[in-house]
């Protein structure tokens, strides 16, 4: 599990900008799908984003299904938002059920 988790940190280093991007968008996103709140802070947005990032690459690896999405590389980007966003999802759902309400 920590060559996984050093393999999925290793593509986020890789492609940094990326990284920050998808973190950003899938935070915003995963954070508004939980939670319905007005104000909501934008570092937040980020941090849930970017472990959601990880999460989500994290998952891509250690499920086995690195190999697949590598065959159709040109939708790789899709995919990337797609986990992050799930990762994102799962990280603001646990911020959102320990956060006062």
């Amino acid at each position: 599990m920590k060559e996984v988790a050093q393999e999925a940190l290793q593509y986020l280093q890789d492609n940094l900008l990326l990284s920050i991007v998808l973190a950003a968008i899938a935070g915003f996103a995963g954070m508004k799908t939980v939670s319905q709140a007005k104000k909501t802070n934008p570092a937040l947005f980020f941090i849930v984003g970017a472990l959601g990032v990880f999460l989500g690459q994290f998952a891509i690896r250690y499920l086995g299904i690195k190999d697949v999405l590598d065959q159709v590389s040109e939708f790789s980007v899709i995919f990337d938002l797609l986990a992050a966003y799930i990762g994102a999802f799962v990280v603001g759902a646990i911020v959102h059920m320990f956060s006062p309400h």
